[in-house]
């Protein structure tokens, strides 16, 4: 690959939520697919205090949902380049969204 790739746990928990309500993927199958598939490629960063302080300062600058507030939090604290989502909501703040359609 060449880069190194991270997520944060609510990321996981955000993607088997997700999976399941707006794609219709069992539950079981979306953490197969975490734990055999993704996660051997990818360092899970930790979410705590620093996290949360930096967090509450986007929700309001930026009018963030807490989630994604802590998820720039993580980005930002642990000097990460961009963000793979589809939350275009990252699109009004200084984090780069990388999104293949």
């Amino acid at each position: 690959m060449g880069e190194d790739l991270y997520t944060d746990v609510l990321a996981l928990d955000e993607a088997i939520y997700v999976s399941k309500k707006k794609y219709r993927i069992d539950v079981k199958d979306t953490i197969v697919l975490i734990d055999n598939i993704i996660l051997p490629y990818i360092e899970i960063l930790s979410l705590g205090n620093m996290e949360y302080l930096r967090a509450r300062e986007y929700i309001l600058k930026y009018n963030l949902k807490p989630s994604d507030a802590l998820h720039m939090a993580v980005i930002d604290n642990y000097n990460l380049q961009a963000i793979a989502t589809e939350d275009s909501d990252y699109d009004r703040t200084h984090v780069k969204r990388i999104w293949v359609r």
